[in-house]
């Protein structure tokens, strides 16, 4: 029996301490097949490689001091 795919992809960034293109990739890929949150608050240098990129839009982005979705 197949796995049941999941409606929501949450991933804690909160300890991300290197980001690069590849990982940035691997984001905007996830994104593509379904709704992701990035679980923060966001690391400097991911929060930088996103603005640097114009990524930064793309993505929904909660601190886990706001409330759930």
């Amino acid at each position: 029996m197949p796995a049941a795919e999941a409606l929501l992809l949450i991933v804690d960034v909160t300890s991300v301490t290197f980001a690069d293109s590849s990982f940035l990739n691997v984001l905007i890929r996830l994104r593509k097949r379904r709704p992701l949150i990035l679980a923060g608050p966001l690391p400097h240098q991911l929060e930088r490689l996103l603005e640097m990129t114009g990524a930064l839009a793309l993505f929904t982005i909660r601190d886990g001091q706001d409330p759930a979705p």
